[in-house]
């Protein structure tokens, strides 16, 4: 069981995050927020630097504004709560911490209890 970030309003749900250059293997950690509404995660841009990752090709990203943009996209591995995920394929804004949208979140089981502001990650 992880517990919410209190000290953002409103309280949110953040678990830490290791992400590695598959073929490199450089990782660096960051809070990872999980967003339900996102359909691909994002990386901070910060992390694209560090791990000196490649653009394997683009994509139209749109945002919750719901402007759209022809955005770089990466692939990454990940490790969240212990589990490995292989490969990922990610874009990039300027954040200081990852956006975890769904195409990572549908693999896990996922619950949220907003009223005890904790929540349970896990693989089926």
């Amino acid at each position: 069981m992880f517990r919410y970030d209190t000290t953002i309003n409103p309280p949110a749900a953040f678990v830490q995050v290791t992400l590695f250059d598959p073929i490199t293997e450089l990782s660096v950690q960051k809070p990872g927020k999980l967003d339900t509404g996102a359909s691909i995660t994002v990386l901070p841009e910060s992390v694209v630097t560090t791990l000196r990752l490649k653009a394997m090709s683009e994509g139209f990203v749109t945002g919750f504004d719901g402007k759209g943009s022809l955005r770089p996209l990466y692939y990454i591995a990940m490790e969240i709560a212990g589990y490995k995920i292989p490969l990922v394929e990610v874009t990039s804004a300027q954040r200081s911490d990852v956006l975890l949208g769904r195409d990572v979140l549908n693999q896990f089981i996922l619950t949220l209890d907003g009223k005890a502001l904790t929540f349970d990650l896990r693989d089926p």
